[in-house]
């Protein structure tokens, strides 16, 4: 990363612009156009503008989350360059985000073995909090240590995989931790895809995640926007996706992931996922991945309130 002469960061909490200037002297992010989510000033999808002497980074781009890891910490900002079309996942060492109200979305841990649904409770969870989330404050005392983190993420395996009461009833657990944690939740359906759409952005406007829980078809999905670690010289991220199934494709076993924000780029709608298959934030294209041909009647969204 670029670690050579360091300065403080400047936010200015205009209410359409505001700059952030980055540890490294030749990069400057300007937030020209922010769009509010819940209580985040600068949401997911609000336009920016990267000053850089790099030309691979400078120009215009999109915010896509301050990503936190599972202890709070910050690990990468996220950015879509709208010149070239690939997302920058920009180490937070060149940020100082002090004075900010930057939307966080959460870096995952990877899943052990074929568990996803049980992290992607956990990750509902944790991102449930991330979004600004209260209820009884035992959520933030679970996850405010290790090993609180630890047993909530073993205990939502066991209770998916294990436990004959709530065995593969993402909403039953759910509502079992909303008798303790102040929430209750619902799942739902439809074989339309401007239904499910609607739900969908109806709850990630009012900055709340959404659990989606589907099958699978046989083949992998490339991710819309090539992944980038910038300044990490050779890394690869990983640009494939799992997404749901197509009418008549074959079952290839069932997924879930976690829906965090939602953004618009040329008239085109995106969702910033949490997928525990991979350790960083995806990206799917809505309109491509969830439509009419989709296997929709297989889609479960669970909402928690």
């Amino acid at each position: 990363m670029l670690r050579d002469i360091s300065r403080n960061l400047i936010f200015l909490g205009l209410a359409f612009f505001h700059s952030l200037n980055s540890i490294a002297t030749d990069l400057q992010i300007k937030i020209e156009n922010a769009k509010a989510i819940a209580s985040f000033s600068v949401g997911i999808g609000s336009e920016v503008v990267i000053e850089s002497e790099d030309p691979l980074i400078a120009g215009p781009a999109v915010f896509l989350g301050k990503a936190l890891l599972p202890d709070g910490s910050n690990s990468f900002q996220i950015f879509l360059n709208k010149t070239d079309h690939k997302i920058y996942f920009i180490d937070a060492s060149h940020f100082n985000s002090k004075g900010s109200n930057l939307q966080p979305v959460l870096n995952p841990y990877e899943q052990a073995g074929g568990t996803c649904t049980g992290y992607a409770i956990y990750d509902f969870l944790q991102q449930k909090k991330l979004s600004g989330f209260t209820g009884t404050g035992v959520l933030a005392t679970k996850l405010a240590n290790e090993k609180g983190r630890t047993t909530l993420l073993v205990d939502n395996i066991n209770e998916y995989y294990l436990t004959p009461q709530h065995r593969y009833s993402i909403q039953g657990i759910l509502n079992k931790y909303g008798k303790e944690l102040g929430f209750n939740c619902k799942t739902y359906k439809s074989d339309s895809y401007e239904k499910t759409k609607e739900r969908i952005l109806t709850n990630l406007n009012t900055g709340l995640p959404v659990l989606i829980s589907f099958n699978l078809g046989p083949d992998m999905y490339q991710s819309p926007f090539a992944l980038k670690m910038y300044d990490k010289g050779q890394v690869k991220v990983d640009s494939r996706l799992w997404i749901p199934r197509k009418i008549g494709e074959r079952n290839s076993g069932g997924h879930a992931v976690v829906a965090a924000s939602s953004f618009e780029l040329d008239n085109k709608l995106y969702l910033v996922m949490i997928d525990s298959d991979w350790s960083e934030p995806r990206v799917w294209a809505m309109d491509s991945f969830l439509n009419d041909k989709t296997a929709l009647d297989e889609v479960e969204l669970t909402t928690c309130k």
